[in-house]
């Protein structure tokens, strides 16, 4: 049986470079964007309509056309698609899914391991500007925006609350460095195979 890791995370956290350390590390496949290319792939719609559309619940504007009728809004087709991928991808292969809602999506599952990423407001606004080299007018708003749109979007398609320790076998603060973080999830992940 696969084993699994969801990693989801407050925005400018590091949480997507933990991943990949940790990937490397394990020798483990890494999903991220990927889950989003496929399901754009599937839906058959331009992959940054399927992003915007991954990161927004939904809203009653945002339906597509299918022959003369009007479908799921597309935010649900999205959720749902990428839902189908994360459990195909879990049912094959010991992998890495950095997504919001794969703890979620995969709560039935066995052997999961499941982590939530978080740095305090500071250090994360630090790491947007000087390490993601993003360009904003209010770095403090932006972070703030993305995470409300994580926590709404997470809250709006699963019965739990983004970010609620419970919901995670770990949480962690990226500011203790992104390689000790990704040292200790590997050691925390290799005790699961003892």
């Amino acid at each position: 049986m696969p084993r699994i890791m969801t990693i989801a995370r407050e925005y400018g956290s590091g949480g997507r470079l933990i991943a990949q350390r940790v990937a490397e590390k394990l020798g483990l496949v890494y999903y991220d964007n990927e889950v989003i290319d496929i399901a754009a792939k599937e839906l058959g719609i331009d992959v940054d309509t399927i992003r915007k559309a991954s990161e927004e619940k939904t809203s009653s504007f945002m339906y597509t056309m299918s022959s003369s009728a009007f479908t799921l809004p597309l935010n649900d087709q999205v959720f749902a698609m990428q839902s189908k991928i994360i459990r195909h991808l879990a049912q094959h292969d010991s992998c890495i899914i950095v997504n919001g809602c794969a703890d979620y999506i995969l709560e039935d599952y066995d052997d999961v391991f499941t982590i939530f990423v978080h740095a305090p407001l500071e250090s994360r606004i630090r790491r947007v500007r000087e390490d993601y080299k993003e360009e904003q007018d209010d770095f403090k708003k932006y972070v703030m925006k993305k995470d409300k749109r994580r926590s709404n979007y997470y809250n709006y398609y699963t019965t739990k609350k983004w970010g609620q320790l419970k919901n995670f076998d770990l949480t962690i603060n990226s500011d203790l460095g992104i390689e000790k973080v990704a040292d200790i999830i590997v050691e925390l992940f290799q005790q699961g195979d003892k």
